[in-house]
Order: structure tokens, then C-alpha cells, then sequence
């Protein structure tokens, strides 16, 4: 399958068009919350089918975690030109804009919406450790330089693309050796394409990674003045110990569903989406009155920027 990052119609042009067409229906009023990459793809192609479109924004700027991603590497700034041309576009579309405007249920219901778009994403998620979640770094942690991890450093990456390498570049990039790097895949950066993997793979074994495929971290506990990380192989469940400085965990997220639940109960489709009217590339019901509520993105489930943007074009683009 050849799909693109940027462009979720590249490869799907069957189901998904090149263009986003401008709508022969009603004129509907959308309130976006969230501007990732998610969101931005919610609120241009709504604004582009003509709709009149609201974008809340927590932060003083667009690009949720593609902003922490774009402080690992050159190649990470790069990828985050995405997050500028989806900013671009919705200037472009009309998109009205709101950074640094945290907003709840009665913030949201203020702009008499007819359709509401949650995206706004998830928190770092360390619940899957058995014990000593208080003790590891997220790589959200360390792109932000809340966390400075030093010494012998073991990177659990459970997420197999480019979050948990991109902290890895990051890492060596500022000195850092003794790097180990686990997965639970059967080789790093599993779901990595060409040409990101092969140049991840390079810089990996360039700077002496050492890399353990095979093997999930299930705890961790203080010894001396380190830490002992404990790996299980998924395979024979044997358990093998590490003496470490830092552990830096790439999880994925646990979605932030607090306004999606707020708003639920009072939408029209109790924010459910109509799957038989999506897979048939219909757009989805909406009522006379009252708003329809989906989300996108992390708020659903972890996910990369490619399928974020991808599940806002397909579920929006005949909204």
C-alpha cells in the first residue's frame, strides 16, 4: 500500500478524493477542539465543504504533539511542515481560530454548534508498567525538557514508529551514550516505511544503540543509586534484568475523553459514529436540532499522525 503521511487521499483515491467538494447542503456551524494535526484536518476539510468552522486551541499555537516532535531532529522538523501547510489551509478556508482558549461543555455549547469535532488528544500513558511508573520519564517528558535523563539509558518504545526514535535521536544528539532501545516488535522501528526506517536504522546502530527487539519492560524499581528495569520476551516469557540510570517510556496515550463525555449525553447521535454510512463513504445522519458529537485522533484511541488525519478526511469530507 503506497499512502502518504500528509495526503490521506494519496493511495485511496477510490474512497477518498483529492478535493474536498464544496457541500449542496445546509450550511452547518462546527466547533473543532483540538488543533493537532487531527483537529487541523477536522477543521479545514469541514471549512472547505463550506460549513462554518470554530477551532479551540488550549496552546498558543497549532500542531499538538507534532510541536514536541519538531524539538527532536532536523528530520522531525521537517515532518512537522505538515502541521504549517494544515495552518495555512484553514487561514486560507476561513477557519475561525481561538489559541490559548481552553474551553469546556459550556464554552462549546456558547457558539450554538451543529456538529462538535473532539480532538484533543491524550496523556502519556505509563499504567501498563506492574510497577514504578513514578519512576520513568515520558518522551514527552524529555522533548520538553521537563526530564534530562543521563547516564545509562533504556528506552522502552512500545508505539514501533517514529515517537520513540525521534527521543532516541534526540538523546544521542546531546551526548548521550550507553543507549539501549526495547521493543516488543520483532525488530525496532517496526512500523517504520521507507525512507524514515532505514535512516533511523543508520543513526541507531551509527551511535552504538544497542537494540533488544522481542522484549517488553513490565517494572521498574529503585537499586542504589540506578534503577533495575525488568524485560519479559514475549515470546518465552523468560525475564531478564537491566541496571539502568533512566528509563524513557513510549507508550502511546491514554485518551483525554473528559469533554467528549461531557457532551455526549446531550448529542443527537450520543457522540456514536454510523459506521455502515462511513464505510459506504455516506455522510453521516444529522438531526434537524441539537448537535452531533464525534471525535478524532488520540482522543479515540493512540494513534500517528498519519491515521489521525486520514479518520478526520474520511469521517468529515461529506459532512
Amino acid at each position: 500500500e503506497s499512502v502518504c503521511i500528509q495526503n490521506p487521499a494519496t493511495g485511496r483515491e477510490l474512497t477518498v478524493p483529492q478535493l474536498v467538494a464544496l457541500s449542496t447542503g445546509p450550511r452547518r456551524r462546527v466547533v473543532v477542539v483540538g488543533a493537532g494535526p487531527g483537529g487541523l484536518e477536522a477543521a479545514r476539510s469541514c471549512a472547505e465543504r463550506g460549513h462554518d468552522v470554530v477551532l479551540f486551541e488550549a496552546q498558543d499555537r497549532v500542531g499538538g504533539q507534532m510541536v514536541r516532535m519538531a524539538r527532536a531532529s532536523q528530520r522531525q522538523r521537517e515532518v512537522a511542515g505538515i502541521v504549517d501547510w494544515l495552518a495555512a489551509e484553514i487561514d486560507h478556508a476561513g477557519v475561525d481560530l481561538r489559541l490559548s482558549s481552553p474551553v469546556g461543555a459550556s464554552e462549546v455549547l456558547a457558539e450554538a454548534p451543529d456538529v462538535v469535532v473532539i480532538a484533543t488528544g491524550g496523556l502519556p500513558d505509563t499504567d501498563f508498567l506492574e510497577s514504578g511508573a513514578d519512576l520513568v520519564h515520558t518522551s514527552w517528558e524529555v522533548l520538553t525538557g521537563a526530564a534530562r535523563p543521563a547516564g545509562r539509558i533504556l528506552v522502552f518504545d512500545d508505539h514501533g514508529a517514529e515517537r520513540g526514535l525521534s527521543v532516541v535521536e534526540y538523546l544521542v544528539d546531546r551526548g548521550a551514550v550507553g543507549l539501549e532501545v526495547v521493543t516488543p516488535d520483532r525488530h525496532v522501528g517496526f512500523d517504520l516505511a521507507t525512507p524514515p526506517g532505514p535512516a533511523y536504522l543508520r543513526m541507531l546502530y551509527g551511535h552504538g544503540v544497542l537494540l533488544t527487539p522481542d522484549h517488553r519492560l513490565i517494572s521498574v524499581e529503585r537499586s542504589g543509586d540506578g534503577l533495575r528495569a525488568t524485560l519479559r520476551n514475549e515470546y518465552t516469557r523468560a525475564e531478564v534484568v537491566r541496571e539502568v540510570d533512566s528509563v524513557v517510556t513510549e507508550h502511546g496515550v491514554v485518551p483525554d475523553g473528559s469533554l467528549f463525555q461531557e457532551l455526549r449525553d446531550g448529542s443527537s447521535n450520543e457522540g456514536v459514529v454510523d459506521l455502515e454510512a462511513l464505510l459506504a463513504g455516506d455522510p453521516q445522519p444529522l438531526p434537524g436540532s441539537g448537535y452531533t458529537l464525534f471525535r478524532v485522533g488520540d482522543a479515540v484511541a493512540s494513534r500517528d499522525v498519519a491515521s489521525a488525519i486520514y479518520e478526520a478526511r474520511r469521517l468529515l469530507q461529506t459532512l
